[in-house]
């Protein structure tokens, strides 16, 4: 189904176009939304609501080359920011979903407790537009373009800011690596 087609289900309220937007992008939205709030339980509140907004705000949305999923993504950005800011002192602070052991090792759960800890830390000194590439291009899972559309900035400009951010986060965990190692 393209954008087009959907977008006209959604707007006769076609409850199947909006059951195949949840199958398809529930998954990736909630880890996204995880990402900004880390609270995985107010990020299921907040997907709700960007389905809610979604629907009330379907009628005014026009079919413009960017991907519905790209709108979709932006309704549950502001949302998320929103609840960040009303519930921390530093609202810029994005962060990873609270670490949870998978495993039954405790070296291999410390290890990847520190690493984990190294990736927060780090994510929270890129900038809030290169924080926001990595959120969306490796937690959400969209594209160059996606990203480029959502933010509203050239596919040069979103690449130049995951580069730089990639980099960043090298230094920083490699440098987090090398104190783990050696303590």
């Amino acid at each position: 189904m393209d954008d087009a087609e959907l977008v006209a289900r959604l707007k006769r309220f076609d409850a199947q176009a909006v059951s195949w937007i949840v199958e398809r992008y529930g998954t990736a939205l909630h880890r996204y939304v995880v990402a900004i709030v880390a609270d995985p339980h107010l990020a299921e509140d907040i997907v709700a609501e960007t389905y809610m907004r979604m629907l009330e705000r379907i009628g005014d949305y026009r079919v413009t080359g960017a991907p519905f999923r790209a709108w979709l993504y932006r309704i549950a950005h502001n949302l998320a920011i929103n609840a960040v800011t009303r519930n921390r002192a530093t609202p810029g602070d994005l962060t990873l979903a609270p670490f949870e052991a998978s495993s039954g090792n405790p070296v291999e759960t410390f290890e990847r407790k520190e690493l984990y800890d190294a990736l927060r830390e780090s994510l929270n000194t890129l900038t809030d537009d290169q924080r926001e590439v990595v959120l969306l291009r490796f937690v959400a899972g969209l594209s160059i373009t996606e990203v480029a559309q959502q933010l509203q900035r050239s596919e040069g400009s979103v690449k130049q800011l995951q580069l730089r951010a990639l980099r960043a986060l090298g230094r920083l965990l490699g440098a987090a690596e090398a104190e783990v190692g050696d303590g």
